[in-house]
């Protein structure tokens, strides 16, 4: 028989032995496998005396289950930091060169303590007229929190800013990356051109004292503005002590007044009755409409509940 033949033989009669041997009892599967093994190369030496060698195949088994161990864990980090709360929210409108306070709520969740010399640096975009770095005011111990705040200033002109911060260790190493501030800028709106037409209008009216006394010398302040677009002619003012009197009670002649000016005018009155205060006293601009206005239903003022004391 040949070498190969005999060997396929043996390896079919090994396989046989395991077979039985896994079907009894008594010893282990080690054990079952190298008595199998042997008692074949037994047989095999006794009848291969005169043959070549055969090279027999290594047969091993499974190692056994060996139980794992707890996984590993990683460690906590020691800087690190939890985002709570902002204020000044992205796109918040401010008024050009208008001053705010930004600031960022944040958690020590890391296991080192962050001391006065760790700090908040501006890194990119908009600086918002803000420093280059700030460092905390106070040291924050692992699960505390902090306001991390930064004065800062919006621009002249009207558009939307946006700045990046980062905060650094007391060793330059950024751990909170990315924090910003968001405003818009909005101009006001132009005011509208003055009317292109003269308007007069009264900006003070005022008695003293402000309750006369019959018979005693009292005294009248009227001022008059020209809030119109073009100069105003000449034009006339009357006050009537009481808004019932017939007769006005002062009244002035004005040569004119310039696109934006005022005029102050006063004179001196006294009355000779008491009034119970219940009267109105009234001031006239512009009397019988000789100047052409853009607006000529605001050429009065009036002071009411008035009277004049006996």
């Amino acid at each position: 028989m040949s070498n190969k033949l005999r060997l396929a033989c043996a390896w079919m009669a090994v396989m046989i032995v395991l077979v039985a041997c896994a079907l009894s009892g008594g010893l282990s599967e080690q054990e079952k496998l190298q008595t199998a093994v042997a008692q074949t190369m037994e047989a095999l030496v006794t009848e291969e005396d005169d043959e070549d060698e055969v090279i027999i195949p290594t047969i091993t088994t499974a190692p056994a289950d060996i139980p794992e161990g707890p996984p590993t864990k990683t460690p906590d980090p020691c800087n690190h930091a939890k985002f709570i709360s902002e204020t000044v929210e992205d796109g918040t409108d401010f008024a050009p060169n208008e001053n705010f306070t930004k600031t960022w709520r944040l958690k020590n969740d890391g296991t080192c303590t962050w001391n006065t010399n760790y700090k908040l640096v501006f890194v990119d975009g908009d600086q918002l007229s803000g420093p280059a770095n700030k460092n905390l005011t106070q040291s924050v111990a692992p699960g505390e929190q902090v306001d991390i705040s930064v004065d800062l200033k919006a621009p002249g002109s009207g558009d939307t800013y946006k700045g990046f911060w980062k905060v650094a260790d007391d060793e330059g190493q950024y751990f909170v990356h990315n924090i910003w501030v968001e405003i818009d800028v909005i101009e006001p709106a132009a005011p509208p051109p003055p009317p292109s037409k003269p308007d007069l209008i009264v900006t003070e009216f005022t008695l003293i004292p402000a309750t006369p006394t019959s018979h005693v010398s009292m005294h009248t302040r009227v001022q008059v503005k020209n809030q119109g677009g073009t100069n105003a002619g000449a034009f006339k003012v009357q006050w009537y002590g009481l808004d019932t009197f017939t007769n006005p009670s002062c009244f002035w002649n004005v040569g004119g007044l310039a696109a934006g000016d005022t005029i102050l005018i006063e004179c001196d009155f006294t009355y000779n009755s008491w009034y119970p205060h219940n009267k109105t006293t009234i001031v006239n601009v512009d009397v019988n409409n000789s100047v052409d206005e853009s607006n000529e239903g605001n050429n009065s003022a009036t002071i009411s509940p008035f009277g004049v004391d006996s």
